[in-house]
């Protein structure tokens, strides 16, 4: 068997899945090379699985021609220049964790760049797209399970317990819209096969007043007018005492499919004089982790058989374009048109 030798730049709390499940749960790919800039992330993952290359320079990874592919897990910060650099080094497939960038400038210059360039494969990490009950989703509507598509609703719940960590990294993740929606948006589209053409949205910081003071937020609620008439309604929140909580509902002329209604972490239910309970996921990584090996395992495959990548750039340069406005709709609390200023 051919094993599709990839290079990953970035092991922080994704980074390292990727490369946990690359080693371990991927048997066409191999963990060849490993970067990051923190020397314990370096150590723990090249004592755990020995790749051949370790650096603290990501150059050496786009440079090295042993490789097959790269993924960049870094900070969505650095995106647009690692991929750039890429490019510019001649490497012909990358996996890119979303963000794609984090102005008009940025993605702008990398689908120029991308375009441009030498690539056969490019991927961005939208992993809900990996997710079998969404992918049984999409084929019902696509069926016209029910029938003209009316609405379609998101949620999207943080757990409280990762606060500290949000307000530590929001100044370079983007912030609430950036770091969470596009997920949604990039979802939306895909199901109902439609573009935004109007954004409406409110927000603020009702829990953590540390966001505050860099510009970003905890809660916020985004309306959306598709261009096929279809209306999005996106409701997030950092903040959700429970666990973390991913809902989709989509509703239309002849039905409606939903997914996800409770976050439940297993099978189990508590009985006792207290009622009924059931214990729910507490992570994002918890629930969505078959769609991380998935979508790796789509990568690899897209890079021996040569195809096109279920989310490709055109999906990435979308989301980001999208969550651009949907920023400003929400901190201006106003309509805001897709490529247009007003109406």
């Amino acid at each position: 068997m051919r094993k599709v030798k990839l290079g990953i730049i970035g092991l922080g709390r994704l980074g390292r899945k990727h490369a946990e499940n690359i080693h371990y749960k991927i048997p066409n790919a191999e963990l060849t090379a490993i970067c990051s800039m923190v020397q314990e992330e370096l150590d723990s993952v090249s004592n755990e699985m020995e790749p051949k290359y370790v650096t603290k320079d990501y150059k050496e990874i786009l440079e090295n021609k042993e490789l097959d592919g790269v993924v960049i897990a870094s900070n969505s910060y650095f995106h647009c220049k690692m991929i750039c650099d890429a490019v510019k080094s001649g490497v012909k497939n990358i996996y890119t964790e979303k963000p794609l960038g984090m102005t008009i400038d940025e993605i702008n210059l990398i689908r120029d760049t991308v375009n441009k360039g030498n690539v056969s494969v490019f991927q961005v990490g939208y992993n809900r797209r990996f997710d079998a009950s969404y992918q049984a989703m999409k084929k019902k509507i696509d069926e016209g399970f029910i029938g003209k598509p009316i609405l379609i609703k998101m949620i999207n719940r943080d757990p409280a317990s990762m606060a500290e960590y949000i307000i530590k990294f929001s100044p370079t993740s983007g912030g609430l819209v950036f770091d969470m929606l596009t997920h949604d948006y990039d979802s939306a589209r895909w199901l109902i096969d439609s573009d935004a053409e109007s954004i409406y949205g409110l927000g603020g910081v009702y829990a953590y007043e540390g966001l505050a003071k860099v510009n970003d937020i905890d809660n916020c609620g985004i309306l959306v007018g598709f261009k096929n008439g279809t209306m999005g309604w996106f409701e997030t929140t950092r903040n959700c005492t429970y666990g973390y909580h991913v809902e989709t509902e989509v509703f239309g002329t002849k039905g409606c499919i939903r997914v996800c209604t409770t976050p439940t972490k297993d099978r189990v239910i508590y009985l006792n004089d207290e009622g009924v309970n059931q214990k729910c996921v507490q992570w994002f990584y918890e629930y969505w982790e078959p769609t991380f090996v998935a979508e790796m395992q789509h990568f690899v495959d897209c890079i021996i058989q040569n195809k096109k990548p279920l989310v490709g750039l055109e999906d990435g340069y979308k989301a980001v374009e999208w969550a651009l406005a949907a920023k400003k709709a929400v901190d201006n609390r106003t309509v805001i048109y897709m490529n247009k200023d007003e109406k």
